[in-house]
């Protein structure tokens, strides 16, 4: 059979945290390579798309970057369903930032899969000499809540593109291993082989992969509409 997709999986993430601690930033880092100091804060939720190759697969990763303002947290809390990658973001230069990660894993933990994996990742790890949250604090508090930790730079690019190689790795794992069955239609990844790619889409409730023409990333926003 001819496959139809030039990706094996698609695996939906979510990235949370507090206003200014670079989620956006480091969605664009990722998918486009690319960085500004001037970036406007999301409004709703923005979305990204990238397609990488980890061993002799090709994940498309569909990653959701939520607004940290309290006025959206509503609206957001949508889009935490179905997220088998929940990056928890903070700024390493903003104390405040951090202290508030568990108001915002306590969300997480309640609306995501059970399977869903946690990375929490201290933005802005360029800003040495501002750094109001030491490193093993970050570590420490990733460790007490069972997450994977990396300190990253959305300008640089430090460890940005670790961070979703990593867990791409760990979710193929799940699926190898049985732990993630992309069947189910909350699992938070699809298997789009295509042997599974009929019975795979057919059973996500009308969830659809998201094409944007033939390129591999795509970035838009999608302001305050329903969750697909």
């Amino acid at each position: 059979m001819v496959a139809i997709y030039n990706y094996s999986y698609i695996a939906k993430f979510i990235f949370i945290g507090d206003m200014g601690c670079g989620k956006s930033s480091l969605l664009r880092k990722f998918t486009e390579g690319d960085f500004s100091e001037r970036t406007n804060h999301t409004i709703g939720v923005e979305f990204g798309t990238k397609i990488i190759k980890v061993g002799d697969e090709r994940v498309k990763i569909q990653a959701w970057d939520t607004a940290g303002q309290e006025r959206f947290r509503s609206v957001t809390r949508s889009y935490y369903r179905g997220s088998i990658g929940t990056i928890l973001v903070y700024d390493i230069t903003n104390r405040e930032s951090f202290e508030d990660l568990d108001k915002w894993i306590i969300d997480a933990q309640q609306l995501t899969p059970t399977h869903s994996i946690f990375v929490l990742v201290g933005n802005k790890a360029d800003r040495e000499q501002l750094r109001e949250v030491d490193y093993k604090e970050g570590e420490a508090y990733a460790k007490k809540n069972g997450m994977v930790f990396f300190e990253a730079s959305a300008k640089t690019g430090e460890k940005v593109d670790t961070i979703f190689y990593d867990l791409v790795s760990q979710i193929l794992n799940m699926v190898n291993d049985g732990t993630v069955d992309p069947a189910l239609p909350d699992s938070g990844v699809q298997c789009m082989k295509p042997q599974h790619a009929r019975a795979s889409t057919s059973s996500t409730s009308g969830t659809q992969p998201v094409n944007i023409g033939n390129r591999n990333t795509a970035r838009f926003s999608v302001g305050s509409a329903s969750c697909c």
